[in-house]
Parts: C-alpha cells; structure tokens; sequence
C-alpha cells in the first residue's frame, strides 16, 4: 500500500470511528417507559431520574425528541440519570401528581420521585446538558430523608434536614417547600432561634431566585418576630435587595436611608450605600 493510500485510508477510518462513538453515546441513554421501572434502578445506584412528561401534539417535544436528545453532549450528561419518558395524555394521573401544565415539562428528581427541580418549555442540547450537570449526580441523602418521610411526613427533623441538603445543592425552590413545611410544626414554633434560622434561609432562597416579593414579606417577618437578634443587619440589607427585586425602590431607598442614619461609619453601611448606588 503507498503511502497516499495508507493515508486516505486512515482519514476513512477516522470518520467512520467518530460516527459510530457519536451513535454509541447517544444510543447509551437508555429511556424508561415507566417511572416504577426506572425507580427501582435508580434506588440501587442512589442516582438521580429526568422525567420528559411529552405530547404527539406538542411540536416542541418532537423537536427535543429528534434534535436534543440524540445530542451527545445530552448523551453524556443524562449518564447521570436514569431517564423516563411520560404520555401526558395517557398518564393524566401522572401527570397531575407532578403538576404538568404545559409542555414539555422536564421534572428531576430523587430516586423515588420526590421532585428536586423542573424546567418548563423547549430548551437546546448544550443549556440542557449544563443544566444536568448542575444538579447532584448523587442523591443518597435525599432517599434517605425521603424514606422517613415517607414513613411520617410530619418528621419536622428530616423536613428540615431536606430544606438544607437542597439549600446546598442550589435547589432553592425546593428547599423553600420543605422549610415551610417544618415552619408549620411545633417544633419550628416552640423554638424561637430554630424559626428564625429557618426564615433567614428561606428569605435569602428566594433572593436566589428573584422572587423580591416572597423575600421581602420574610424578611419583614424576621424583623418584627426578632428585634433583638444578631441578625437585624443582615436581614435589613437582605430586605432592601428584596426591596429593588421587587420593584419597590422607594421603600429600598427609605429603609436603606435610616439604616445608614443610625450607623454612618460602619463596613454595613457601605453596604447600604453600594446598594443603594445599584438602583
């Protein structure tokens, strides 16, 4: 074989290589048709399910379906999952239990399907790819807790444990859902420094996310339940962002302004200044 043959021979083999490693990842993500059946997986690896709640009538779906999920780089990321595709309009109970109103409806959860995170709406390959790997690949804690509130939901230890394992995984919406649930319990209520803890995580949660309007109603609620705690500063400087989140820079400017009055020569108070220069 000359040497202009060995080449274009290897250039061949090359192509034909990364073909069949493109197909072999994008093959590997193996879709569930039921969510008993990749749950029972899912428990003996602790690994996270994407559930794609779909329609035949909904174009953006089949656009994910032919464009999205043959993707490599999805291919890789959804290794980390184990994936289920959902009917919606044949698992209408389904897709009730999970709140699905439109679609398609992209719902991470733990691996008995204690929902962790969802995305609604069409999204690309790479953002979706980036978005899976963001979230916790292992999910070991988050079936333990579950297995106990399974047993009794109203354990306000493990709620309150689930608020702070999802707090730590980024999951703020989700954490927000299970602190409320332990705010409700007597053990929240008789425990004045545990509420105040609770409440502080679940203002600054939904800082996270925006939500300026559900921080500042907690914020103001620390304040009025809590004069005396060390965290006043902390909560006033919180509730002003939440102030301009919320469209509301009068009042912003306001507390802001009183802040920096009772205390003009401090580190928090150019706190307050820096803030204040934002909007």
């Amino acid at each position: 074989m000359t040497q202009r043959h060995f080449g274009t021979v290897l250039i061949i083999i090359l192509i034909v290589t990364r073909g069949l490693a493109v197909s072999a990842s994008a093959a590997e993500v193996r879709w569930y048709s039921t969510i008993e059946e990749a749950s029972s997986a899912a428990l003996k690896a602790d690994k996270p399910m994407l559930l794609d709640f779909w329609a035949d009538w909904c174009a953006a779906c089949k656009v994910m379906e032919k464009d999205v999920y043959t993707d490599d780089g999805f291919a890789d990321a959804a290794n980390r999952f184990l994936t289920v595709r959902i009917d919606f309009d044949k698992k209408t109970a389904l897709a009730r239990k999970y709140g699905v109103e439109a679609l398609p409806t992209l719902v991470f959860t733990d691996s008995y399907g204690g929902e962790l995170f969802r995305y609604r709406g069409f999204i690309d390959a790479k953002p979706l790819a980036e978005l899976m790997r963001s979230l916790p690949a292992d999910v070991s804690q988050f079936n333990k807790l579950n297995r106990i509130l399974a047993k009794d939901k109203n354990n306000f230890e493990a709620l309150e444990a689930m608020g702070k394992n999802l707090r730590s995984a980024s999951l703020f919406l989700a954490s927000n859902e299970y602190y409320g649930k332990a705010l409700q319990k007597n053990e929240a209520r008789a425990n004045p420094a545990t509420k105040e803890a609770i409440l502080t995580e679940m203002g600054l949660n939904s800082l996270e996310v925006k939500d300026g309007k559900s921080a500042a109603e907690t914020f103001e609620k620390c304040l009025k339940e809590f004069p005396n705690s060390q965290r006043m500063t902390d909560w006033t400087l919180s509730l002003g962002r939440a102030y301009v989140l919320a469209d509301k820079k009068d009042k912003a400017k306001k507390l802001l302004d009183a802040f920096i009055l009772r205390q003009p020569d401090n580190a928090d108070s150019e706190r307050a200044r820096a803030l204040l220069k934002s909007f």
